[in-house]
């Protein structure tokens, strides 16, 4: 199977779990944004597995996920033992799912604003955008495939 579109992969790539320790290098468009990408996404472009891995698109996911369950004006108690606390920012630990998906990126615990800035390059503004990022989505895919591969 050759995927022509999200990835180059070339004669010595047969399979899935060939490409999983390739340098993300191998998705086309990343090429023309890869100074950006770099700075963006520090060392979780180093492989595509580290892509699929990346602690900050994990969390956007989730919470993107999440964000239909919750609505604006929806809060969490801050005494709450269910919390992700860990995951965003002080002011996000009583939003709403909703309103944390649509905050900026750097509302994720960890990312600093210039961080923010780098994203932007990109095309991440929110969490959300953050959450769909196809470089980050393909190496999911990507990892997640090649365990079903004979």
């Amino acid at each position: 199977m050759i995927i022509a579109k999200p990835i180059l992969l070339y004669s010595s790539f047969k399979s899935f779990q060939r490409v999983v320790p390739k340098s993300t290098a191998l998705f086309s468009t990343l090429s023309n944004h890869k100074l950006n990408c770099e700075k963006a996404l520090k060392k979780a472009h180093e492989s595509i597995q580290d892509l699929a891995e990346y602690k900050f698109y994990k969390m956007a996911k989730s919470i993107t996920a999440l964000a239909d369950t919750s609505c604006e004006g929806d809060f969490r108690p801050e005494d709450s033992t269910m919390n992700i606390n860990k995951a965003v920012m002080k002011k996000g630990e009583t939003q709403a799912f909703c309103e944390i998906r649509d905050s900026p990126v750097a509302s994720l615990q960890g990312l600093s604003d210039e961080k923010g800035e780098m994203f932007s390059t990109i095309g991440v503004n929110s969490v959300e955008d953050l959450a769909n990022l196809k470089y980050c989505l393909w190496a999911e895919a990507i990892v997640e495939l090649s365990k079903y591969e004979e």
